[in-house]
Formats: structure tokens, C-alpha cells, sequence
């Protein structure tokens, strides 16, 4: 039994609800494979009134409580036991995978379960499945998935692309890996303030090189990141100065306008993570002033 609680025990597969792939299979590299498949997991509520005792399950009465969740998994991830010289162990590898997924244009993808069976041959089995829960709460804020950059094909090339060079940039970089987990988390929220907040957090850990004059010197250091040296950066850096007062706004408790800033917000994130797996680079502070203080690229 003790086996059957450690996921990393098996080869592994994860249960993707929130995107559908266009076509049957696509390989990731490493034996690591995306495919078709359906399943409807669900878990309806009961509720015991009795305490147990240790080791026991709960004595009756039990009752069912309407209500439950449920998700449709369209597909699944497979991760094999043999996979080598990656910096993140096999589970949080399904997590960041589908996590690039979200961040290159399906952010609404999620991992309710991961399972040590695939999902397509469970109704057969002979023997009891193992599902261990991932994520079980749907997406809250929706950041429109008109702002999805590219297709599904295009997101999982990406995703092959560089899916192992960032997990180690995850691994090696606390900045990066803790602005990456905020921003990845923050449609999880439940308002947009939160998310807000949460997003500019992330972003003064990456581009905050002291606490005096904050507003001017991130978004200053964000936008030459981003752009070079014209009237794109200088159209971009008042654009997230702007931004970073509705940030203020939201830690005050004051009207952000809606929806609008959090989406913005998040875009812009996105474009500066994206920027930072495709290059495999986080820069540093005397990096950044140089971006801002020259004509270098």
C-alpha cells in the first residue's frame, strides 16, 4: 500500500481538461507523449457525523450532499519511469508542461488528476486505478481566449521547443520560478485585484532593483527589456507605469476599472516570460541597466 501513495513509484499519466489537441498524438521528447483521449472524472459529495478512529473509516450514517465536481479530460500526458537529466522530478514535470500550455495560449488548460493507467484503457482494467489530485478548481479569471497567441499545433511545438531548457531555468532560478508560480496561479484568484497584485508581485521580483522610486525604475527596466531603444519602449514604459497605478490602486483597496488592468497586466507577463524560456537567460541588475542606459539589444 505504501507504494500505491507515491506517485513517482509509476509511470505516469495526467489528465488534461480545458483544451483539446489537434491531432491524435504529439511527442514531446524524452518518451514523453500528448494524446486524445476521454474520460469524465467526478466526485460527488457525502458527508459523515460521526468521528473515526484511527486507521477506520468514518461509521455510519454517511449521506449524499448534492453538488460535487466533475471535469471532461480531453487528453492525457504520458510520462514514462526512464526519463533522465531533467530538473524537475516526473509529477511537477506534468504540472509545468501543462503550466507552458497556459502560458503559450490555453489558459484555461488544467490537470484535475494524474492517474497510473492511461485513461482510455481504466474502463477495462481488472485491477483498481490510482488517481492522485492535481488541480480541482476550474479557472476563475478569464483572460479571453482571443489573446491566445498562437493555435494548439503552434503551443505544443513551442512546448516542445523549450519545455527543458525552462524547467531548468525554473530549477536555477528562485526569481524567475517564484514570478512563474505567481503568474501561473493568479487565474486562480478570486478577483481581479488579487490577480493583480499577485502579477506585480512577480514582476517587481524580476525587474525591482531597489525600493526607492519603484514605479519609474520597473516599468522603465520592464519596458527595455522588452523593446529597443524608440518610441515603442517609451509608448510601452508609459503603458506600465499606467498599469502600476492600478496595481496601487488594487493594494489600497480602491476601483481598479474591472477586468481591464488584470488582463493587461497578465499579457504582459506572459510576454515577459515567454521572452526570458526563449532566450533561457533571466537578466540581472547590471544587465538591466545596461538595456536602459545604451542602444544594445
Amino acid at each position: 500500500m505504501a507504494q500505491l501513495t507515491n506517485p513517482l513509484a509509476f509511470a505516469l499519466y495526467g489528465g488534461i481538461a480545458g483544451v483539446k489537441l489537434p491531432n491524435d498524438r504529439f511527442e514531446l521528447g524524452q518518451g514523453i507523449v500528448l494524446q486524445r483521449t476521454y474520460c469524465h472524472v467526478f466526485a460527488p459529495f457525502m458527508a459523515a457525523f460521526n468521528p473515526a478512529s484511527p486507521g477506520q473509516p468514518h461509521p455510519p450514517p454517511w449521506r449524499a450532499i448534492s453538488g460535487g465536481i466533475g471535469f471532461d479530460l480531453h487528453c492525457e500526458i504520458y510520462v514514462p519511469l526512464d526519463v533522465s537529466n531533467v530538473a524537475l522530478d516526473r509529477l511537477n514535470l506534468i504540472w509545468w508542461l501543462v503550466a507552458l500550455l497556459r502560458l503559450s495560449g490555453s489558459p484555461l488548460a488544467i490537470i484535475p488528476v494524474v492517474a497510473n493507467h492511461s485513461f482510455s484503457q481504466i474502463a477495462s482494467l481488472l485491477d483498481e486505478p490510482v488517481f492522485w489530485p492535481v488541480e480541482l478548481m476550474h479557472r476563475r479569471l478569464h483572460v479571453g481566449e482571443g489573446n491566445s497567441t498562437k493555435p494548439v499545433g503552434e503551443q505544443l511545438d513551442w512546448v516542445h521547443q523549450h519545455w527543458q531548457a525552462g524547467a531548468a531555468l525554473m530549477n536555477e532560478n528562485a526569481d524567475f520560478g517564484t514570478a512563474f508560480q505567481a503568474f501561473d496561479a493568479c487565474t486562480g484568484d478570486r478577483t481581479p485585484s488579487v490577480a493583480l497584485i499577485s502579477l506585480w508581485g512577480a514582476l517587481e521580483r524580476l525587474f525591482s532593483p531597489a525600493q526607492q522610486e519603484l514605479t519609474f525604475r520597473v516599468s522603465a527596466n520592464i519596458a527595455a527589456y522588452l523593446e529597443p531603444p524608440g518610441e515603442n519602449r517609451l509608448a510601452l514604459f508609459k503603458s506600465i507605469k499606467k498599469l502600476y497605478g492600478e496595481r496601487s490602486k488594487a493594494a489600497h483597496g480602491a476601483d481598479t476599472g474591472g477586468h481591464t488592468p488584470f488582463i493587461d497586466t497578465y499579457l504582459l507577463v506572459r510576454r515577459v516570460l515567454t521572452r526570458m524560456i526563449e532566450r533561457r537567460h533571466v537578466p540581472n541588475r547590471d544587465e538591466l541597466e545596461t538595456r536602459l542606459f545604451s542602444d544594445c539589444e
